[in-house]
């Protein structure tokens, strides 16, 4: 690469670059080329991330890509670890096949360097040029998170449930450990895990945005307030689509069809504001998943690495959790 390349920490003045940029790197999926417009808020979803760095490389002040890294707690084989996500990494058809990628992750391994145990990624299996990208990366696990689109309008239902409140912290923390808490990735939820994540911009996503009943929660973050997705297909037609993403879900023991419900009424409140679809993740062989499977057009297929961690022997039994904030 030439030495007049520059590699640096973007700030808030950079948010207009660096949504260009994105809007210029649309990435493959099972269903077309996906663009993401995150519009004048670049940094809406980092803000309900931990610990992020977005890094954007430029040459003689063009820029010519951004790179993101997310460092947060997980829980992988009964061991607390310190991860570093790998996200968000966009470099225009233009200036990519230069190693320009593997220089802006290396620089983000130094600022990182000494306090993460492993790095990991999400990779879509229809994304060739991306997997391209990761596939001589060692521990590859055996099990793919799922990414579950569901249409709004096609599963909406009736209003059911209530908001929860800060009072509701013990019972939330229960039901999400119920369902997940032998998933690797998963940190246990304390009452005061959940009012740090729900303090970090609960404009976006707080305390009302989780419904409940007695026996399952649904958290869901109103993402295309900020973010708009456009889905060009392969036969040429293009899809605009301003969506919703589950963050939290949990239930007790005989709670499974009330989340659904909780899932349905969202889905509900989302058609009537004019949103198009809500997401949710699982895993094969999850608990719920063909109940979720049962809600959704369309899956997408994610292969996961944790390159400095072994795959547990495990991983497909107990499933990989997958943090929305984090994806």
């Amino acid at each position: 690469m030439s030495d007049r390349i520059t590699i640096r920490e973007a700030t808030l003045a950079d948010a207009p670059v660096l949504s260009d940029l994105e809007r210029r790197s649309p990435i493959l999926t099972s269903g077309g080329w996906l663009t993401i417009d995150r519009g004048d808020d670049y940094f809406a979803a980092a803000r309900l991330q931990e610990d992020v760095t977005v890094l954007i490389a430029e040459r003689d002040g063009e820029p010519l890509g951004v790179f993101c890294g997310a460092l947060h707690d997980a829980v992988i084989a009964d061991v607390p670890r310190r991860v570093l996500y790998i996200h968000h990494a966009r470099i225009p058809p233009e200036h990519q096949r230069q190693g320009l990628g593997h220089r802006m992750a290396a620089e983000l391994a130094r600022r990182y360097e000494g306090r993460f145990d492993t790095q990991y990624w999400y990779i879509s299996q229809a994304n060739g040029p991306s997997q391209g990208f990761a596939r001589r990366a060692p521990n590859r696990w055996p099990v793919t998170p799922l990414w579950l689109h569901c249409r709004a309008e096609a599963i909406a239902g009736p209003a059911f449930g209530r908001p929860c409140a800060p009072a509701d912290a013990t019972d939330i923390a229960a039901m999400l450990n119920a369902l997940h808490g032998r998933e690797h990735m998963f940190v246990p939820a304390t009452p005061e895990r959940l009012h740090r994540r729900l303090a970090r911009d609960p404009a976006q996503y707080g305390w009302p945005n989780l419904w409940r009943t007695e026996r399952a929660v649904v958290g869901v973050w109103l993402q295309g307030e900020r973010i708009v997705t456009r889905l060009r297909r392969f036969d040429g037609s293009v899809v605009e689509q301003r969506g919703a993403a589950v963050l939290d879900y949990g239930c007790l023991p005989g709670g499974e069809e009330e989340l659904v419900l909780l899932l349905r009424s969202w889905a509900g409140e989302l058609a009537c504001r004019g949103f198009d679809s809500l997401g949710v993740f699982t895993w094969p062989g999850a608990p719920l998943e063909g109940l979720l499977r049962g809600l959704a057009e369309r899956i997408e297929v994610f292969d996961f690495w944790t390159p400095q961690l072994p795959v547990p022997e495990d991983a497909a039994q107990r499933g990989v959790y997958v943090d929305p904030v984090y994806f």
